[in-house]
């Protein structure tokens, strides 16, 4: 009997399922959270000890203000994976920073010299951005203690307490970090491991959406891309985990590194699919019953709330449930019906999912249990990337950067004292830090309109905020502490966040100091903007790195990863000898893949890709269907058994995979503009070895081998589709008569 009471808290109890799983798949691993809340901590304790320290002798609040200032950056900037290594980079703190304060308080009374000076501070601490995150935190406190010290006009008498405030800060700062909440590597595993099976239960929920109302429009499509994004972000940061910091086996024993990476690996894969197959499916939606829809999208409900909260047997409910919707489809012929061929393929997808995630979680459950875990291919650990590349100037990036940032800051310091003598310092700061984290001036233009855009949204909360606070001290501060903690929340997810929250908080600060006027908040935004186009135009004019010229760069890291993975792939298939893993080398080409959309980026949404967004966005879906391909190829390659007697079946596949990188390597000359190149398509040899393998069993239906290799031949077919598109749509020749035009209307 239906009870409306029960039906009611049901809906409610998923509302509160799907509601929690967002919140875990927003922030994997919790990672913002914990460094939000410890760095806001470490200010606190900073602040409270500060505040004790100059009441009791008597010093100015300005020994307080320079301690807490390297409070926070030690904790935003100290981020190496090593734990052992932030120690020491945290003993090392105080030296530069009181080489900074000791350079400023002496030059402080000659103007010249000190700004001199400071532009030499600026340059050095950019240029230590190439000894990698140790010099980056070192840089930073050194300039943001030179720069504070001039700023609170510290006198010589003030040095040896200045100084012990910024050992109190990076003392606070340790506490923190390593005993009160440290980031216990292998707790941070689960916790992401938590938020994979989130975003995988989110994918699967917007594909049963979709099914559900048989609508594909344009709006969804990028509803799905997106989440299907997070989810290998996602993905690569568990990768991160257990390659660098985390040891499965502490939280699972016996299950190592390189029998879990796989695993999880193919769990991704298998939910991509699933989201692929959804897309097909509810493109069809007119071709598929009603009934059956409803049946698919009931599997697919399962399947996510299975995923997202571990329940016995509830994996297989939703495999059995894709079983039976597949037993009442008909047996599949040439002249298939479109929407028949939809639903087997999406009710196949979901049992390839639910046996993935279930795979996974009898590895752990087994071996914590005392089992065997299945075998795993080795793997080797991927060769670092050649960090500090040269770049058109012949320069390292760290140099070229460094003497752009002296020389935007030489020009705000000048413009800014002309706009305001005592304000200057925000043209100084905005200048500076949109050259952090930056490769490009697309990246830096984009950088500067961000801070900007903080800034204004950040200057009429901050006056609203103000006004309502002022006179009450308790809730002023509460009300610091809470932006505070907001900006560093939300400091990696868009910087004008963390802007409009440090300017929210700046009104509130000047209010307690009894400086807030809305003229102060004004001269910010004007402080601001000036050095958002110095930083701009600098990065422009002076040494620029052309916003193309890094995507080329990335395109061409792209393409190369590309066919090692072929090549690794088809030699483990077919190899005699010890190669590297495929899982590795595809992991590998997730993280150029995601660097390459960081640096389109100001392409994709900015006035620096007007001309070329279109031509950004065909090449990012290609590069996006090879990297699902190539980890498809992959996997495969690693589980497929070369058969006895199958030299043809090697030699079609090694034919192909030979001219797919010849193909790719043809492409990449273009790309650095070669003229009258020509590609050669491996539809022949991909028709060979699929003709070869589907012979191979002698009608007795295809094995378990068979089908593997046949999906690598899918894949590599698919890869070498999109590499051919690419190269036809720049200009490259064909030399076997295929439907290009096809291929190009595809891209």
């Amino acid at each position: 009997m239906w009870c409306p009471a029960k039906e009611g808290g049901r809906e409610i109890t998923v509302l509160y399922e799907r509601a929690r799983n967002w919140w875990i798949g927003s922030d994997p691993g919790l990672l913002r959270l914990r460094m939000a809340a410890r760095t806001t901590a470490a200010l606190a304790c900073s602040v409270a000890l500060l505040y004790l320290l100059t009441r009791a002798t008597g010093q100015p609040l300005t020994v307080a203000l320079l301690g807490v200032v390297i409070t926070m950056i030690a904790a935003r900037s100290v981020n190496e994976p090593d734990p052992h290594r932030q120690q020491i980079t945290m003993a090392l703190l105080p030296v530069p920073a009181a080489l900074s304060i000791t350079a400023a308080a002496l030059l402080a009374p000659h103007k010249i010299a000190s700004d001199v000076a400071f532009v030499a501070i600026v340059f050095a601490a950019v240029y230590a951005r190439r000894f990698g995150p140790r010099g980056r935190a070192l840089g930073m406190v050194a300039f943001m203690a030179y720069f504070f010290t001039l700023y609170l006009r510290a006198s010589i008498s003030e040095l040896p307490w200045m100084i012990g405030a910024v050992m109190v800060g990076t003392l606070c700062t340790f506490v923190m970090s390593a005993y009160v909440l440290p980031d216990r590597p292998e707790r941070v595993l689960r916790a992401t491991i938590r938020a994979l099976r989130a975003r995988m239960a989110i994918v699967v929920d917007t594909t049963a959406e979709v099914v559900r109302t048989g609508r594909l429009d344009e709006r969804r499509r990028r509803h799905m891309r997106a989440r299907t994004i997070r989810l290998n972000e996602t993905a690569l940061m568990v990768q991160s985990q257990i390659e660098d910091k985390a040891d499965p086996a502490t939280l699972w024993p016996g299950v190592t590194t390189e029998q879990l990476a796989p695993w999880l690996f193919d769990a991704e894969l298998a939910i991509e699919w699933v989201g692929a197959a959804g897309r097909r499916a509810a493109a069809l939606s007119s071709d598929i019953p009603a009934d059956t829809r409803a049946e698919l999208v009931a599997a697919l409900a399962q399947l996510a709330r299975a995923i997202r909260i571990p329940q016995p047997g509830g994996l297989r409910q939703a495999a059995d449930q894709a079983q039976r919707i597949l037993d009442l489809q008909p047996t599949p012929t040439a002249a298939d019906d479109p929407g028949t061929g939809a639903v087997r393929r999406l009710a196949l997808a979901i049992i390839n999912a639910a046996t993935a995630a279930s795979e996974v979680r009898a590895l752990v459950e087994g071996v914590a249990a005392g089992g065997t875990p299945p075998p795993a291919p080795d793997s080797v650990a991927p060769a670092a990337d050649a960090a500090d590349e040269q770049g058109d100037s012949g320069l390292r990036q760290t140099t070229r950067q460094a003497i752009q940032v002296s020389v935007a800051a030489s020009l705000a310091i000048v413009i800014g004292e002309l706009v305001s003598p005592s304000r200057w310092f925000w043209a100084v700061i905005a200048a500076f830090v949109i050259f952090a984290g930056t490769n490009s001036w697309g990246e830096t233009l984009t950088k500067g309109r961000q801070r900007l855009l903080g800034t204004m949204l950040g200057v009429p909360c901050g006056v609203l905020v103000a006004t309502l606070f002022s006179g009450n001290t308790t809730a002023s501060l509460a009300a610091i502490f809470v932006c505070l903690f907001c900006a560093f929340y939300f400091m990696t997810v868009t910087y004008s966040l963390m802007t409009f929250w440090i300017t929210t908080m700046l009104a509130l600060l000047y209010g307690l100091l009894g400086e807030f006027s809305f003229g102060v908040l004004m001269l910010r935004i004007e402080e601001t903007a000036i050095g958002a186009v110095i930083g701009g135009t600098v990065a422009i004019l002076v040494l620029p790195t052309n916003t193309g010229t890094a995507v080329r760069n990335d395109t061409r890291a792209f393409l190369t990863s590309l066919s090692a993975l072929i090549e690794i792939s088809t030699a483990t298939m077919f190899g005699r000898e010890e190669t590297a893993s495929p899982t590795e080398q595809a992991r590998e080409l997730d993280r150029n893949l995601q660097q390459f959309r960081v640096t389109a980026k100001p392409l994709l949404a900015g006035v620096a890709g007007l001309a070329s967004r279109r031509t950004i966005r065909r090449g990012l879906r290609l590069f996006t269907a090879c990297d699902r391909y190539g980890r498809s190829l992959a996997r495969n390659a690693e589980q497929y058994q070369d058969p006895v007697g199958s030299e043809p079946l090697a030699h079609a596949f090694t034919s192909a995979a030979a001219q797919t990188r010849s193909n790719i390597e043809a492409l990449v000359a273009i790309i650095d503009g070669a003229v009258g190149v020509n590609i050669n398509s491996t539809t022949d040899e991909l028709d060979a070895a699929e003709t070869v393998a589907r012979h191979q069993d002698g009608g007795t239906g295809p094995s378990p081998d068979t089908r593997r290799f046949l999906t690598a031949v899918h894949a590599l077919r698919q890869i070498e589709r999109a590499v051919v598109t690419g190269a036809t749509n720049l200009g490259a020749r064909d030399s076997v008569k295929v439907p290009t035009p096809t291929a190009k209307r595809s891209g």
